[in-house]
């Protein structure tokens, strides 16, 4: 079964230069933290914020691609873990419009021509990536429970045990 996961904040840890993504289920029951590089969590921390650069970043570029080409990316997934690395996949719907080059257009470019007889097609994607393309097209996200069931709550437990206060930035009472 897949689990809708929303992101609910990006912290930075304070023991190395990473990112961790934190993602929450509807009703915060489970949480799903993810390390990623200082430039990728940028990126999702830019489209948490609506933030936009002058010119388009890369997860930019390619939601504008997929908008023009007319192919909707229905949901990303985060799928499995092996080790300490997370693997996810991005779902596209390919329509028989998109694949003949029809240009009918509406007023979301990526919905056009979805029918019955779409078909998913998945692509492989790092989790940050995904992520960050998630939230610039308004798609959800979604972790299987054998991830969840793996992420083992000890590294997180570990890691927060090795935080202070300061860690978390200036305090103003």
């Amino acid at each position: 079964m897949n689990i809708p996961l929303k992101v609910d904040a990006i912290i930075a840890d304070p023991n190395t230069n990473a990112q961790i993504v934190i993602l929450k289920d509807e009703q915060d029951l489970e949480l799903l933290p993810i390390w990623v590089g200082m430039a990728e969590g940028n990126a999702i921390r830019f489209a948490m914020e609506g933030i936009s650069s002058p010119r388009p970043l890369t997860h930019d570029l390619l939601k504008d691609f997929l908008n023009h080409l007319k192919v909707p990316l229905e949901k990303i997934l985060i799928h499995s873990m092996k080790g300490s690395t997370y693997y996810a996949s991005l779902h596209f719907l390919q329509t028989p419009q998109a694949q003949k080059g029809n240009d009918q257009t509406t007023e979301n470019p990526a919905l056009d021509g979805i029918t019955e007889e779409s078909e998913e097609v998945t692509v492989d994607a790092r989790p940050s990536d995904a992520i960050a393309l998630a939230l610039r097209m308004g798609v959800p996200i979604y972790v299987t429970d054998e991830v969840l069931s793996k992420k083992g709550p000890e590294s997180l437990d570990a890691w927060l045990e090795k935080l202070k206060p300061t860690d978390f930035g200036p305090y103003d009472a």
